[in-house]
C-alpha cells in the first residue's frame, strides 16, 4: 500500500481535470523560450577559467547588454571598496576582479530571467533573487572549507531554484495558473512537486542547464539537492547546498522590500555577522547606502 501524502500540498480552485504532467519536450520548449542565463553564464565561466582571457574580452561580452555594463560600474563603485566611484567599465572589471565580475554578472542574468511573480509557489521575484543570490554567497563562504571551488559554488547557489520558473512556467502554459502549492514544510514541496508534474524543481532545473550546455559540476549537484548522498561525482556540492539553501531562505524572509528602510539594524534583525554580511552584499547589489 503507498502512503499518502499530508494535505494540502497543492489546491486546485477548478473542478475541471488539467493535464499538468511537466514532460522533457515541454521543458525543451521552455528553455529555447528563456535562453537570458544561456547566454552568458557559460561563455563568462570558460573566459574566467582561461589563462588566455583578457578584460577586454570580458568586456565584449558584459556590453552585450547595457544594463549588465551599468550594474557593473555601479556595483564598483559601491561605498564597499573604499576608493571613489568609477567611469568606465574598463576600470570597474579591473577594480572588481574576475571573480566578484562573475558573481555580478552572474546575479544579473538571473534578475533579468524572472520579471513577474511564482503565482504556483507565491514568490515574487524579488523574494526569489534575493533567495537564490543568498544561497550564492552563503556557498561561496562555506566551500573553502570543503575544498571547493568558489565560482563553481557560486552557480550551484544561484541557479539551485531555477527549476521553479519552468514548473510555474508549465503550470501556466497548461493553463492551472491559479494553481497554488499548499503552506508545507520545505521537505514537503519536492514530494509535492512530484505528485504533480512528475518531477521536482530540482530535476527540471538539471534538465535545462544540461539543454544550456552547463557542466556537470554545476548540474549534478543542483539535481540531488533534496538528496545529496545519491549524487555519483559531486556529493560534497551537494551536501554544502542543502546546507546553503536553509540559511538563504530564512535570511530571505526577513529582508524588507527594496526601497524600504531596515526595520533595525541587521544584527538584530538577522544576528550572527555571517548572515550580516551576506545580508550587506544582496542590499549592495540593489543600491542600499548604508
Amino acid at each position: 500500500m503507498t502512503a499518502s501524502l499530508p494535505t494540502p500540498l497543492f489546491s486546485f480552485p477548478t473542478s475541471q481535470p488539467i493535464d499538468t504532467l511537466l514532460r522533457p519536450a515541454d521543458l525543451e520548449a521552455y528553455a529555447r523560450e528563456m535562453p537570458i542565463a544561456s547566454v552568458v553564464l557559460p561563455r563568462l565561466q570558460s573566459l574566467l577559467l582561461s589563462e588566455k582571457t583578457s578584460i577586454s574580452d570580458i568586456v565584449d561580452l558584459v556590453m552585450l547588454d547595457p544594463g549588465l555594463a551599468a550594474r557593473m560600474i555601479q556595483s564598483a563603485s559601491s561605498s564597499v571598496y573604499g576608493r571613489p566611484p568609477v567611469t568606465s567599465l574598463g576600470e570597474a572589471l579591473a577594480r572588481l576582479g574576475a571573480d566578484e565580475v562573475y558573481r555580478v554578472t552572474a546575479a544579473f542574468a538571473l534578475s533579468k530571467f524572472l520579471n513577474r511573480p511564482l503565482r504556483s509557489y507565491g514568490v515574487s521575484p524579488t523574494e526569489y533573487w534575493r533567495r537564490s543570490l543568498a544561497c550564492a554567497l552563503a556557498m561561496v563562504d562555506l566551500a573553502p572549507a570543503s575544498g571547493l571551488d568558489e565560482r563553481v559554488a557560486y552557480t550551484v547557489g544561484l541557479l539551485h531554484a531555477l527549476g521553479m520558473v519552468f514548473i510555474d512556467r508549465h503550470l501556466r502554459c497548461v493553463g492551472a495558473p491559479n494553481l497554488r502549492f499548499g503552506p508545507m514544510a520545505p521537505g514537503m514541496l519536492p514530494k509535492a512537486e512530484v505528485s504533480l508534474t512528475g518531477m521536482n524543481h530540482a530535476r527540471a532545473a538539471a534538465f535545462v542547464l544540461h539543454a544550456w550546455g552547463f557542466s556537470d559540476e554545476i548540474i549534478e549537484p543542483i539535481q540531488h539537492q533534496f538528496s545529496p548522498g545519491t549524487a555519483l561525482k559531486h556529493r560534497a556540492m551537494a551536501s554544502l547546498l542543502a546546507e546553503a539553501r536553509s540559511v538563504a531562505a530564512e535570511l530571505a524572509a526577513k529582508l524588507p522590500p527594496p526601497g524600504h528602510d531596515l526595520p533595525m539594524p541587521l544584527s538584530k534583525l538577522l544576528g550572527d555577522e555571517w548572515r550580516v554580511s551576506i545580508a550587506e552584499k544582496i542590499l549592495a547589489i540593489e543600491g542600499h547606502q548604508f
